[in-house]
């Protein structure tokens, strides 16, 4: 029975079996760095994208009606979909999608998820974060959230991603500006941060300014 699963946690895990999700750019799972088959379907990959960033456990009434408005059988539909997530993101000896009676969450404590290393550092400050933590974040931005993950009729999920999108995509320009800082003007490295930060916002005066500096 679902509701009756119990987590538990290997005492620790090998570069082999690790787990990373990344969701800035084209969904990926990677295990021990590998890429992993992801299923088919787009809706899948969205509800996966979605309990990896909930803050909490979200109800299955709310997820048919997030994903599956329309056909006959949602809660079908949706037991499908979790089968087939917890047969992609579950390790042996470790359970991470929980179903608790009507609840459904992920446990993603021992997984790497590009997304919410970004929301931490942005959470935590910063003028304070090392020169290379920036560099690692902003080369983990692969392209925007849920890259090429559009679903037609299903309009809660729609809005749901454009503003995570531009949630996102604000965080990138302040992970830009914020290296851009630490940067001399005219380093190769600088340019190129200031290159990103024009491509992501094209009208911005303090992107061009700074640009005709370092140039």
């Amino acid at each position: 029975v679902e509701g009756d699963r119990e987590r538990r946690r290997p005492a620790g895990q090998s570069e082999s079996t690790r787990l990373a999700l990344h969701l800035l750019g084209p969904v990926a799972v990677l295990r021990g760095g590998r890429p992993q088959p992801l299923p088919g379907s787009r809706k899948v990959r969205a509800l996966l994208a979605y309990l990896a960033l909930s803050q909490l456990a979200p109800r299955r009434e709310h997820l048919c009606e997030l994903l599956w408005p329309v056909p006959n059988d949602p809660r079908g539909e949706l037991r499908g979909s979790l089968s087939r997530l917890r047969t992609l993101i579950d390790s042996p000896g470790t359970i991470r999608l929980m179903t608790e009676g009507e609840a459904v969450r992920l446990a993603l404590d021992d997984v790497d998820v590009d997304a919410r290393a970004v929301e931490r550092a942005i959470q935590g400050g910063l003028r304070l974060a090392p020169t290379e933590h920036l560099r690692e974040l902003v080369a983990r931005i692969r392209g925007d959230f849920l890259e090429g993950l559009e679903i037609a009729h299903s309009p809660q999920f729609g809005a749901w991603l454009v503003a995570q999108r531009r949630r996102f995509r604000a965080a990138h320009l302040a992970l830009l500006e914020a290296l851009a800082d630490r940067l001399a003007p005219e380093a190769e490295e600088a340019q190129a941060v200031l290159a990103a930060w024009l491509q992501i916002s094209p009208f911005d005066r303090h992107a061009h300014a700074r640009m005709l500096d370092a140039l």
